[in-house]
């Protein structure tokens, strides 16, 4: 079963990665591991994999840590950081961090619609 729901991922993340405005499409795990995804093939990453590996784990834990805020704020939908070089979108799928790079002129609702429609929209139809 996970090495199906793995396979959904990693097809997802590929279909996302056809549009150029994404530079990384990654599922995240609760241990900070990616487990689905990448970066597009043209693409050099910013930081060295053990520095992403650092980025994946932060970024697993300051979802999990504004959880606590669910409750009287709602769940969270997606929290984006906007920098210089990259737009970087964290979206809860499950139990997993959907985490995206984009480039940093793109639009943050128009990537997170995309992103949703992707990978919520058909969460029903095969188990993700």
């Amino acid at each position: 079963m996970m090495i199906q729901i793995t396979q959904n991922y990693e097809r997802r993340c590929e279909e996302l990665l056809e549009d150029s405005q994404f530079r990384f499409v990654g599922i995240i795990n609760k241990l900070g591991n990616l487990i689905a995804g990448g970066f597009r093939n043209e693409i050099t990453p910013f930081e060295t994999e053990e520095k992403s590996r650092m980025m994946y784990m932060q970024m697993v834990l300051e979802v999990s840590m504004r959880k606590e805020f669910d409750e009287t704020l709602g769940e969270i939908d997606y929290i984006a950081s906007k920098r210089k070089n990259a737009l970087m979108i964290s979206i809860p799928i499950n139990d997993e961090l959907l985490l995206i790079s984009v480039n940093p002129k793109s639009s943050t609702e128009e990537i997170v619609a995309k992103a949703i429609k992707v990978f919520k929209n058909s969460e029903d139809s095969d188990g993700v």
